[in-house]
C-alpha cells in the first residue's frame, strides 16, 4: 500500500492505495523559498521589468492606490506590505496618502478584522477598503474594450496619482492565469463588466495555462492598460505557500515572467486517463468553500475517464460560498447547462462548471458540509473518510492530485 497525505482545511488526511493500482501521484515540482524575502522584493523593485521605475513617480503629496487580493488567495500580503510600504516611504511617498484596496471583484468583502490582518504591522495606520462592484458611487467609466465590454472601475484607484498592484500568479480556469491585470478586471470592476468578460468562459482559447489566443485574458490585459496601472509587484508561491520568485515592473511583463515559473512547478504530464482521481483542493484557504474547491474537480476531469470517479477532499468551512451558486446547484444538471448558455449569470457560471464536470464523472465529496446538501448538489457525500477505501478497491487505475487547485494536469500528447 502507498500512503499519501492530502491537505484538508488546516490539517491533513491520509489515503492508502494499492501500489499496483496507483498510476501516479502528481505533486508540484518543488522550488525552494526565496532565502531572503525582503532582499528578493527590493531587488525586483530596483530592477523592474519593462522599464517601470517607482522612483520617477515619487513626489510629495502624490496619492497612491495599491490593489491586493482577497482572503481566498494565499498571497502573504501582510509580509509583502511590511517590506513594500517602507520602500515607498523611502522614495518619498507619504503613508497618509496611500490607500490599500482589496480587489474582491464580485466576491464578499473582507471583515474589519480580516482587513487589519491583511495590513500586517500597518493595520490601523493605513487606509484600507473593500472594492464594491455594486456601488455606483464607487465606480467610474473607463470606456469600452475591443470586444465590446463597457468597463467601470473603482473610483479611488482611478483617481490615484500612482496605481500599483500586489498579487501572485497561479493558474485560472479560463483566464489562463490569475494575477496582473486580473486585479483590475474583475478585481475592481463593476458587476456588469465582470459578467460580460466572464461570459466568454467557453470561448476557444479560454483555458488554464494559456495567455496567447485567450480572449478572456486579452480583454483583462486591455482593461488593465485602460486603468493606467503603473507597476505590479508579483510573487510566485511554491506548494508550501512560500514565495519563490518576485517580479516587479510593467503589468504584463512581470505577470508573464511569473507565469513561466508557475509552469515550471505546477504543469504536470499524465500518461493516460484513469478510472479514479483523488483530489485535494489544497487545504485552507483553497477549500474555504465549495465555490472555490470546484477548481480541484476540474483538474480531475482533465484526466479521468468519462463515467469515472473523482474523490474530492475539501473542508468547505464556509459552505457553498454563494447564495446564488447554492440556488443554481439545486437545479437539474442539464437545465443548468442550457440556461447559462442561453443567458450568462455571474456566479451561476460556477454551477455550470460543476454541471459540466458532474455529467462527465461521479464526484464523491469528503467535507464538513451537510450530507443532504451535498446530495442536492448532485454529488455523493463521504460521511466517513474510510469510505474512500471502497472506491479505491473498485478502481483499476488511480491518480492522486494532492494540490489539485493549483496543479495543471496535461494528458501526454495533448494541449493544456
Amino acid at each position: 500500500m502507498r500512503r499519501v497525505e492530502l491537505p484538508y482545511g488546516e490539517g491533513r488526511r491520509i489515503v492508502e492505495v494499492p501500489k499496483q493500482r496507483l498510476a501516479g501521484i502528481y505533486l508540484p515540482r518543488h522550488l525552494p523559498a526565496a532565502a531572503d524575502l525582503e532582499a528578493a522584493i527590493l531587488s525586483a523593485l530596483e530592477n523592474p521589468l519593462g522599464g517601470n521605475d517607482l522612483a520617477r513617480l515619487a513626489a510629495p503629496g502624490r496619492s497612491v492606490a495599491i490593489l491586493v487580493d482577497d482572503i481566498t488567495r494565499t498571497v502573504p500580503t501582510a509580509r509583502i506590505l511590511d517590506i513594500f510600504l517602507p520602500y515607498l516611504e523611502r522614495l518619498g511617498f507619504e503613508l497618509q496618502r496611500i490607500t490599500v484596496i482589496c480587489a474582491v471583484g464580485a466576491h464578499r468583502g473582507l471583515t474589519e478584522q480580516e482587513l487589519e490582518r491583511l495590513l500586517g504591522r500597518y493595520g490601523g495606520r493605513l487606509r484600507a477598503v473593500n472594492h464594491d462592484a455594486e456601488d455606483q458611487e464607487q465606480l467610474v467609466a473607463l470606456g469600452t474594450t475591443s470586444l465590446g465590454t463597457e468597463v467601470k472601475i473603482n473610483r479611488i484607484f482611478h483617481q490615484a496619482d500612482v496605481k500599483l498592484i500586489v498579487c501572485d500568479t497561479e493558474y485560472h480556469q479560463f483566464c489562463g492565469y490569475g494575477g496582473g491585470a486580473k486585479s483590475v478586471l474583475p478585481g475592481i470592476s463593476d458587476r456588469a463588466s465582470i459578467q460580460t468578460c466572464h461570459s466568454r468562459f467557453e470561448a476557444p482559447g479560454a483555458e488554464p495555462g494559456r495567455i496567447e489566443g485567450n480572449p478572456v485574458r486579452g480583454e483583462i490585459e486591455e482593461a488593465g492598460r485602460m486603468a493606467g496601472v503603473d507597476l505590479i509587484l508579483n510573487v510566485v508561491l511554491n506548494d508550501r505557500k512560500e514565495v519563490v520568485r518576485v517580479f516587479a515592473g510593467d503589468m504584463f511583463d512581470a505577470f508573464v515572467a511569473g507565469s513561466r515559473i508557475v509552469d515550471q512547478m505546477y504543469r504536470v504530464t499524465v500518461e493516460q486517463r484513469v478510472d479514479t482521481v483523488i483530489v485535494s483542493a489544497g487545504g485552507w484557504p483553497k477549500d474555504i468553500n465549495l465555490y472555490q474547491a470546484q477548481k480541484a474537480i476540474e483538474s480531475g476531469v482533465r484526466i479521468v475517464k468519462q463515467g469515472g470517479k473523482i474523490v474530492l477532499l475539501a473542508e468547505c468551512r464556509e459552505g457553498a460560498g454563494s447564495k446564488l451558486f447554492h440556488q443554481w446547484m439545486e437545479k437539474d444538471l442539464d437545465t443548468i447547462i442550457r440556461k447559462i448558455r442561453e443567458k450568462f449569470v455571474l456566479g451561476a457560471h460556477k454551477a455550470f462548471q460543476f454541471a459540466r464536470e458532474l455529467l462527465w464523472a461521479d464526484v464523491f465529496l469528503y467535507s464538513s458540509m451537510d450530507p443532504e446538501l451535498i446530495e442536492k448538489y448532485h454529488m455523493h457525500p463521504l460521511l466517513e473518510f474510510e469510505r474512500i477505501e471502497t472506491i479505491v478497491a473498485s478502481s483499476e487505475s488511480i491518480v492522486i492530485l494532492p494540490q489539485a487547485t493549483t496543479t495543471l494536469p496535461v494528458l501526454a500528447g495533448g494541449s493544456a
